[in-house]
């Protein structure tokens, strides 16, 4: 038998990154790839969607998430687990959330808050505008990508939770 035969672990791949440089940046490379598929995973189990229609909680999981994923990226010395637990319980508590939200309404108005009129038969709610701190170019912007040009066309303007703009003509602008 050949004495210096090492049974292999992880502590002794983890160990080697203080070898070398080039061994050091293999391990965050597997690190880094291991880590986005975990998060990418914790991503689908969140739910789908896009980053305009997330809801605030969505956000700031999302956020927290790719933070703490960073961390034992880079430093090689933290084990894995120290990320991943993290991420899990975050995870679970989005999805734990959204099930409420979906249960209760209060919860729901709670953490989303609610929808607010901006606008009313063609007269801008500036008091509205302010609690949502928009500009009126702000606004005028949202009105344009719905191809409306003049306030005095929407009978209602809604300022939606996710931050998009519903819109309902009015009669003759229909067309």
């Amino acid at each position: 038998m050949h004495k210096n035969f090492t049974v292999f672990s992880w502590h002794n791949f983890q160990n080697c990154a203080q070898n070398s440089f080039g061994d050091k940046m293999l391990i965050i490379l597997i690190r880094t790839v291991l880590l986005y598929a975990f998060v990418t995973l914790a991503v689908r189990i969140m739910g789908k969607r896009q980053i305009s229609d997330m809801t605030t909680s969505e956000f700031v999981i999302t956020l927290i998430v790719s933070d703490i994923a960073a961390i034992p990226m880079q430093n090689t010395a933290q084990p894995m687990i120290s990320g991943l637990v993290p991420i899990l319980v975050l995870v679970a508590i989005e999805v734990i959330v959204s099930v409420i939200m979906m249960k209760s309404k209060k919860f729901h108005k709670l953490i989303c808050g609610n929808p607010i009129v901006v606008i009313s038969n063609g007269k801008v709610d500036e008091k509205a505008l302010s609690e949502l701190r928009i500009t009126y170019e702000d606004l005028d912007s949202l009105l344009r990508q719905q191809e409306v040009f003049d306030t005095k066309d929407v009978k209602y303007g809604i300022m939606e939770t996710n931050g998009s703009l519903s819109i309902l003509k009015k009669e003759e602008q229909k067309e």
